[in-house]
């Protein structure tokens, strides 16, 4: 996360991180944290690991697959180091498939072991699969985001957009670099996009309401984020929680401090904000999966 130092018009809460953050503690924070935010569940690694003996010990289940099944749910729960380490067993055990080495590509990015990631996403470039090349177009955009390079991380997660057109991550990505660089009219049309066809994706959501809030449409924001607090369904946690809030409006100060160098950014996103319908910001939690 880049940091700036928060002007001094900026300081306030925003009225619907408030009024959000004040409803959530009174709820608690029963919820778990939205993937993206806050911090993975103790013991997936190990209960990952139960699984897959589990399934090697069965004659009807493709161990292959189901061995990288459980690196990507240890990386859905953040265990980046222990992911890291089952893909070297892998490698060993079955060889480096294409989806392997994004596996591992991905776990280098989350262990910051940058040169590393940036050869073994750029191995996945020439492939013949355009998804992959566009994962990998993602992976390379994020590492570069990572670093401060934001130039380089946007032309990069153009690219997997031009690739993928349909990945609400990697839309979501660009419209938060877009913001991270101050760009925000640039980011409305990817946001709104991610919004509607990931519905249920918390980090895409949260970004919205991010975007919301640095246009300036606070009462659309406060609407989003109460929606997304409330629980989706019986025993089925809500997409928002404290620590949610507490991010957003560091996020928040962050893209305000980066538009407060661009003057004109403000300006730009209030008139495209205005020519929004109201229901395109709403759509994107009215809709059911």
């Amino acid at each position: 996360m880049l940091h700036y130092r928060k002007p001094h018009h900026y300081r306030a809460l925003p009225r619907a991180l408030a009024l959000c953050y004040g409803l959530l503690l009174l709820t608690g924070c029963a919820s778990k944290p939205p993937q993206g935010y806050g911090v993975a569940e103790a013991g997936t690694a190990a209960q990952a690991q139960q699984q897959l003996e589990k399934a090697e010990q069965s004659t009807q289940v493709d161990s292959q697959q189901t061995y990288l099944n459980l690196i990507a749910q240890m990386q859905q729960a953040n265990q980046w180091y222990a992911s890291l380490a089952h893909t070297d067993a892998f490698e060993r055990q079955y060889g480096a498939t294409p989806q392997l080495r994004l596996l591992k590509a991905d776990a280098l990015r989350n262990t910051n072991q940058w040169p590393q990631a940036q050869s073994t996403y750029e191995s996945l470039l020439s492939h013949a699969d355009a998804s992959m090349v566009a994962r990998a177009r993602r992976g390379l955009g994020l590492l570069h985001a990572s670093q401060g390079q934001l130039p380089e991380a946007i032309t990069q997660l153009e690219q997997a957009r031009a690739l993928n057109p349909i990945d609400a991550d990697a839309l979501s990505d660009l419209a938060y670099a877009h913001m991270l660089a101050g760009q925000l009219p640039q980011a409305q049309l990817p946001i709104m996009q991610a919004a509607q066809l990931a519905p249920s994706n918390a980090r895409v959501q949260l970004n919205l309401a991010l975007y919301l809030l640095a246009a300036g449409a606070h009462d659309r924001a406060s609407q989003l984020l109460q929606r997304l607090q409330q629980p989706q369904a019986k025993n089925i946690p809500a997409l928002v929680n404290a620590t949610s809030i507490q991010t957003l409006q560091q996020q928040l100060a962050t893209v305000q401090s980066a538009m407060a160098k661009q003057p004109h950014a403000l300006q730009q996103s209030g008139q495209a904000m205005a020519a929004t319908p109201q229901a395109t910001a709403s759509a994107a939690v009215e809709k059911q999966p």
